[in-house]
């Protein structure tokens, strides 16, 4: 019995290690999603860009108004963070409409980073107060 659960474990690995090379490959990661906003679902569409810079295409679709979560915010805010030690980058505010939809397009210098969606009291905070609601790493 154990050994059937560590190769159904082994193969659910190797099979979404296969997929996330897939979608790494082309240049679109999924987003993971907070339990808190489990509707929630966001990619983000990488690129190189000029300068050797990263092009970031931040798309989301069903986050919830931000003044109807608990604690109520004001803005949703997208940040970078280069590594664990770092301080988080603020790259923008996101604005999502009556649909619940949202996108942000910018560029950042950073070649490997933490990419993080909280929910805040103001677009131009400086440090993340809210926990991250969606998430996802690139490297290139």
């Amino acid at each position: 019995m154990m050994k059937t659960k560590s190769i159904i474990l082994a193969a659910f690995v190797s099979c979404a290690a296969a997929s996330g090379c897939a979608l790494f490959s082309s240049g679109v990661s999924p987003m993971s999603t907070s339990p808190t906003n489990p509707a929630a679902q966001g990619q983000v569409k990488f690129k190189k860009a000029t300068n050797d810079n990263t092009s970031i295409d931040l798309e989301v679709k069903h986050l919830a108004d931000p003044q109807k979560l608990t604690p109520p915010a004001q803005n949703y805010v997208v940040w970078t963070r280069a590594n664990k030690d770092a301080a988080p980058q603020n790259i923008g505010a996101l604005s999502v409409d009556d649909d619940l939809t949202g996108t942000l397009k910018t560029v950042t210098p950073l070649h490997s980073f933490e990419l993080f969606i909280s929910a805040e009291s103001s677009g131009q905070v400086q440090t993340p107060t809210g926990v991250p609601l969606l998430w996802t790493n690139y490297n290139r």
